[in-house]
């Protein structure tokens, strides 16, 4: 029964660490996307659906995983964050989409675009996921995760 639920502890971590890569290639997208045009749109396509793979995964593996309170909580703000900046973004599509096809194109024209889940994806979620990750870091180099 101990080996499984080291098994369980070193697949959360393995898993953290791997939405920690992926979050940073998508941040790295983000900002040199002009630069390297058609490899750098597939990149961040490809990283856009696994980081909320990867997310569910963490929160699946840290609910079942024996560790401490606070650890679950970082690696479920980690793993919530992930799959918030894909899913946010893609409601912040569709909202923009859908208020277009209803009152037309001039609808956004006085607002400018749709603020609320361009914020929820862009500013809270990554930093809620940046978050999280230091404060994974910080308990697994600790070694507090384990009870």
């Amino acid at each position: 029964m101990e080996d499984k639920k080291n098994k369980i502890y070193i697949s959360t971590v393995v898993i953290f660490w791997i939405t920690v890569a992926f979050f940073i290639i998508t941040i790295s997208n983000i900002f040199i996307m002009n630069l390297i045009d058609l490899f750098n749109r597939y990149l961040f396509f490809a990283s856009a659906l696994v980081l909320p793979c990867l997310g569910i995964a963490l929160i699946i593996l840290a609910i079942k995983a024996k560790s401490t309170r606070i650890s679950k909580a970082f690696f479920i703000l980690t793993g919530a964050s992930a799959i918030g900046m894909v899913v946010g973004s893609v409601l912040h599509n569709l909202v923009y989409a859908l208020f277009i096809k209803i009152f037309g194109e001039g609808f956004w024209a006085g607002i400018g675009d749709e603020p609320v889940f361009f914020i929820f994806a862009t500013i809270l979620c990554p930093l809620a996921l940046l978050v999280g990750i230091i404060g994974g870091i910080v308990l697994i180099v600790k070694r507090r995760i384990i009870i």
